[in-house]
C-alpha cells in the first residue's frame, strides 16, 4: 500500500474503513472537521473547504478564460541591465571628477546620469512598496511625483552647470563649507 498522508492523520482514522478508503465519497463538512481536529489545524481547513460558489455566487470565474500575459523570460532583465549600465557609467564620472576636478562635459553627464540613477532606484522602491494592483491611486500619484522630482533635479543640475560653477565645484563648495567658515572666523579674530 502506497503512503497516504491523509490515512496517517489521526483525525481521519475514524472516517476510514479497514481497506483504507473513506466510508463515503463526499468529504466531511467543515463542522465535523472542526470537532475532530484541534483549533490550530481546523482554521486552515475551514478556508480550504469554502466553495468558490459560496464566495462568488453564480459568477464563479473560470481560470481558463482569464486572459494571461504572454510569457516573456526577458521581462525584468531590461530594467536590471539599465540600472547596471547607469551604475557602470556613473563610477568613471565620479572618479574623473575627483581626479581631474571640474570639466563641463563631465558635469553635464553627471547632471543626467545621477538623477536617472536615483529615478530608477526610487522607482523600484515604489514598485515594491506601492503596487499598482493594491494601491492604484497612491501608486500613480507617487510615480508622477517621482517623474516631476527627477525632471526638476535634472533642470537644477542644468542650471548649476550653465549659470553657476558646475556640479563638481558646487559639491566641492558644499563639502568644504565648514572648513571655509572656520578659516573665515579665524581670520576675523
Amino acid at each position: 500500500m502506497a503512503f497516504n498522508a491523509v490515512s496517517r492523520a489521526p483525525a481521519f482514522r475514524s472516517l476510514m474503513l479497514s481497506s483504507g478508503k473513506f466510508a463515503s465519497r463526499s468529504m466531511p463538512t467543515a463542522a465535523i472537521l472542526q470537532q475532530r481536529m484541534s483549533i490550530q489545524t481546523a482554521r486552515p481547513l475551514l478556508f480550504k473547504a469554502t466553495a468558490p460558489k459560496a464566495l462568488f455566487g453564480d459568477n464563479v470565474p473560470n481560470p481558463a478564460t482569464v486572459p494571461q500575459p504572454a510569457p516573456n523570460r526577458m521581462k525584468g532583465s531590461y530594467h536590471w541591465m539599465n540600472e547596471r549600465a547607469l551604475t557602470v557609467i556613473s563610477a568613471p564620472l565620479l572618479v574623473t571628477a575627483f581626479a581631474y576636478g571640474a570639466h563641463p562635459i563631465n558635469d553635464m553627464l553627471m547632471g543626467i546620469v545621477i538623477p536617472m540613477h536615483a529615478y530608477m532606484g526610487f522607482g523600484q522602491v515604489l514598485l515594491d512598496y506601492f503596487e499598482a494592483r493594491r494601491w492604484p491611486v497612491i501608486s500613480r500619484v507617487l510615480k508622477y511625483a517621482l517623474v516631476a522630482i527627477t525632471g526638476l533635479s535634472m533642470f537644477g543640475c542644468w542650471r548649476i552647470n550653465t549659470t553657476d560653477v558646475g556640479l563638481t565645484n558646487y559639491f566641492a563648495r558644499i563639502w568644504n563649507a565648514n572648513k571655509n567658515k572656520q578659516a573665515a572666523s579665524e581670520q576675523s579674530d
